[in-house]
Order: C-alpha cells, then structure tokens, then sequence
C-alpha cells in the first residue's frame, strides 16, 4: 500500500476513504513538520483523558496530549515530555498509528505519531465516556462521565479513535481546507458539526477534502516502524 507522504507497506485494511467531488488527487507538500498525540485511557472503565486547548491552534477543541518534535529529539521522547508537560502525568506509552495532514495554503504537512498510555496552563485534563466504538462521531451516554466531544473534536477523530481504543494500529492521511490561524484578539471558535471555524464571526471553511485511513498489522507496524518517520 502506498499513501503519498507516507513510505510503502503491506497488509493494510481500509477502513475509510472518500474525497470532496473535484478533490481527486492528493495535495502536495514540501516540507514536514513532526508531532506527537498521546492519549490516555482506562478499559476497566471505559473512559478517556482528553485536554481542552485553552489557545493557540487549535484553540477550543479536545484532543489527547502532543505537540513538536524538537530537534535531535526522537519521537518517542517527544511524546512522554509533552504528555508530561501538558497532562502532569507520566505514563509508558505505545505508539500506534500514524496520521499525515495536509492543508490548503500549506508548504508543510504535518505528520503526527499517535500514542496510547493505559491507564499545565495550555490544556485541561478532562474524562470523557468512550465513544461508540462501531458507529463512526457516535458518543454514548454514560451515568459517571460526560459523552465523548466529538463535536468539539478535529473531524477525522471519529474514523481513527476506534481504532486506538480497540489496540489496533493504524495509519492514514486527511487533506483539509485552510484552517485559519487566530491573530491577537481575534475569537475562534470550531464549528460544531466540523466543517469549520468562526473567526470574529465570520466562517471559514475546514472540512476534509480527501482522505484514506485505515489499520495494519502489529507486525508489519513494528517491522515499517512507520512511526519513526
């Protein structure tokens, strides 16, 4: 299988693909840009540790704990000093999946290795209810904890969680409109069916325009060890 951006591989299962009519071919980038997103979460009781990104990109939406690769840093360090920066927690992580993003009006790509760990003032550590682990952007009510945000999440989020929560290893790509990048004083704030933002009141759009994701094996994933890339 091969997925621009992202070396070749074998036995890998698609679990979703689909493109904007029009949006056939995939976006070119010419430069990478490295990030981590760990995530923590209790099987026992079914239940996630997301933080709400309090500024900055990507301000107003839940996600799992991550950010840069900084230089001669490897991606597995990265990973355990930003869940620790962001979370105040320290945890074994596992990486599992992989995950390119690429944005109109970017020079850049982002490639993002996705961590699981089982069991600061930019986020706040929050629990959340699994998600419906069969139906794609389905929260399930729960008496303990609030339903998963998928509303308040990047849209691709439902078509990889799933996998994540289940110890399955995954990798895909997602080509998304301009996401815009709030000035001092501007108010951003993410649309909530995911197809954009509000900046000072004024729509832009952020949907998905292509994407591919799907999972592979355990042993191909640590023989590519595709998240090292």
């Amino acid at each position: 299988m091969h997925i621009p951006g992202i070396p070749p591989f074998d036995h890998f299962t698609i679990t979703s693909e689909g493109h904007d009519p029009g949006y056939d071919a995939w976006r070119t980038a010419t430069a990478i840009k490295r990030f981590t997103n760990a995530f923590v979460f209790d099987p026992s009781q079914n239940k996630v540790l997301l933080g709400l990104k309090k500024r900055g990109f990507g301000k107003g939406i839940y996600n799992g704990f991550g950010g840069k690769v900084d230089p001669g840093e490897s991606v597995s360090d990265a990973a355990l000093r930003e869940l620790q920066e962001e979370s105040h927690l320290t945890a074994p992580l596992e990486p599992c999946g992989l995950l390119l993003f690429v944005g109109a009006g970017h020079e850049h790509s982002h490639h993002i290795t996705v961590f699981r760990a089982h069991t600061t003032d930019e986020m706040r550590p929050e629990w959340f209810a699994y998600p419906s682990l069969s139906v794609p952007s389905t929260a399930v009510d729960s008496d303990t904890f609030p339903a998963f945000p998928y509303k308040d999440m990047w849209k691709d989020d439902p078509l990889w969680v799933p996998h994540l929560l289940t110890s399955e290893y995954f990798v895909g790509r997602v080509d998304y409109g301009p996401i815009p990048i709030p000035k001092p004083g501007q108010h951003v704030e993410p649309i909530s069916d995911g197809t954009g933002y509000l900046v000072d009141g004024q729509k832009f759009d952020a949907g998905m325009q292509k994407w591919l994701v799907g999972t592979i094996d355990k042993e191909e994933w640590e023989k590519t060890r595709l998240w090292e890339i």
